[in-house]
C-alpha cells in the first residue's frame, strides 16, 4: 500500500485546494484594498509557483546525482535527445493540448458570465493527470518496497501534489465546488498508472535502468522548473517518449 502514499496526497491536496478555493470563493470582492498605503499585493498562485519552480529544481538535482559516467551518462543524453526528437516529430505535446481544447468545448461554457461546472471537473482532470509529471511521479512511487514509506520514491507526486494545491484553490475560485469531484479521478488514473509500474519493475530492476530513467525523468523535472519559473513556455509532453527509450537500450545491453 505504500505504493501509493504518493497517490493518497494528490488526492488529498486537491481536496484541500478546492476547499481552500471554496472559501476564498465565498470571501471574493469582500478584501480591503490599498491599505497601508502599500503597493498592490502579488497574486499567492504566482508566488507559489515560482517556489515550486525552485522545489523542483533541488529534487531533480538529486536523480541526477544518482547517474554514474561513461555507459550511464551516455544513455541519459541519447535517449533525452532521441525521446524529444520523437516527441517533437509525433507533436505529443500539441495533440495533448488539442485534446483538452476539444474536451472543453464538449462542456462550453453555460452563457456569458456564467460557468458550467462541468467544464470546471473537465479542466481539473486535464490539468491534473496529462502530464510529464504524473507519469514519472506514478512509476518513481511504484518502486517504493513493500516494507514501508520511503519518501525518496515519491519526491515527484509529492511536488506535483503542491502545485495541485495551488492549481484545485485557483479553479475552485473560478468554476466553484464541482471542481472537487476531480479528486476521484486522480485516485484512480494515478492509482491505476501506479499499479501497471509496480508490475513492470521486476524486469525493470532485472535490466538496470532505475539510474538512467532516473537521470532522463530529472531532466523532465529541470524542463518542468523553467516552465514553473516562466523563463521559457518548454513543451514536456513532448519529452514523454525519453522515458521509454532508456528501458529499450537498457534490456538490449543486458
Amino acid at each position: 500500500m505504500w505504493k501509493y502514499f504518493g497517490v493518497f496526497v494528490n488526492t488529498v491536496t486537491v481536496l484541500l485546494g478546492g476547499s481552500l478555493g471554496l472559501l476564498l470563493r465565498s470571501r471574493k470582492g469582500r478584501a480591503p484594498s490599498g491599505e497601508d498605503g502599500l503597493p498592490p499585493r502579488e497574486e499567492l498562485p504566482g508566488v507559489m509557483m515560482v517556489c515550486l519552480g525552485f522545489c523542483t529544481i533541488f529534487a531533480a538535482m538529486g536523480g541526477l546525482t544518482g547517474v554514474e559516467g561513461g555507459a550511464q551518462a551516455l544513455i541519459v543524453v541519447f535517449s533525452l535527445a532521441a525521446g524529444v526528437l520523437i516527441g517533437w516529430a509525433l507533436r505529443l505535446d500539441d495533440r495533448l493540448n488539442r485534446l483538452g481544447d476539444r474536451v472543453l468545448a464538449r462542456f462550453g461554457g453555460g452563457g456569458e458570465g456564467k460557468r458550467n461546472p462541468a467544464e470546471g471537473v473537465v479542466t481539473a482532470i486535464l490539468l491534473f493527470c496529462i502530464g510529464s509529471m504524473t507519469f514519472l511521479g506514478s512509476f518513481e512511487s511504484a518502486r517504493n518496497p513493500a516494507g514501508g514509506l520511503e519518501l525518496t520514491c515519491h519526491t515527484t507526486l509529492l511536488i506535483k501534489s503542491m502545485l495541485d494545491f495551488v492549481s484545485a484553490t485557483c479553479l475552485t475560485v473560478t468554476f466553484g465546488g464541482s471542481v472537487l469531484a476531480s479528486a476521484v479521478f486522480v485516485l484512480v488514473f494515478q492509482g491505476l498508472l501506479v499499479a501497471l509500474a509496480a508490475q513492470l519493475q521486476p524486469f525493470l530492476d532485472r535490466i538496470g535502468v532505475l539510474p538512467t530513467l532516473s537521470g532522463v525523468g530529472s531532466l523532465i523535472l529541470l524542463a518542468i522548473a523553467v516552465n514553473l519559473l516562466g523563463l521559457r513556455k518548454i513543451k514536456t509532453a513532448d519529452y514523454l517518449p525519453a522515458l521509454v527509450l532508456p528501458i529499450l537500450l537498457c534490456w538490449l545491453l543486458a
